[in-house]
């Protein structure tokens, strides 16, 4: 697996972490190419188990908010599962504000967002 534009990626056996190369994604053209890396993950790849390691994102908008919700949309369809994991509270926030914090499980390490995934 290699490296995208906008995504780093690191193989635990069957679980993908995923961490962000830019701490915004604020602009549409950003939120872009950043769901076109997380839907190959999916579509092209074959990921099924993929944790989402926020703790280097600042900002966000809620134009993300929609990727992730599809990208959830699209495991499910697969029998994958999505987890997140060092997300700052004040962007948990905005998770919480538009009522999507009960679609994702949050995890405040990596470590053990993959362990709940290994389960």
């Amino acid at each position: 697996m290699t490296d995208k534009k906008y995504l780093t990626l690191h193989q635990q056996d069957d679980i993908t972490i995923v961490r962000f190369t830019n701490p915004t994604i604020l602009d549409a053209y950003h939120i872009n190419d950043v769901s076109k890396e997380l839907y190959a993950l999916v579509e092209q790849e074959g990921c099924r188990q993929i944790v989402l390691d926020f703790a280097d994102i600042r900002m966000l908008s809620s134009q993300t908010l929609s990727v992730l919700l599809n990208m959830r949309k699209i495991l499910d369809e697969v029998a994958g599962k999505m987890v997140i994991s060092g997300i700052d509270p004040k962007l948990y926030r905005v998770f919480k504000i538009t009522n999507v914090n009960s679609l994702f499980e949050f995890f405040d390490e990596v470590e053990v967002a993959v362990k709940s995934l290994e389960n």
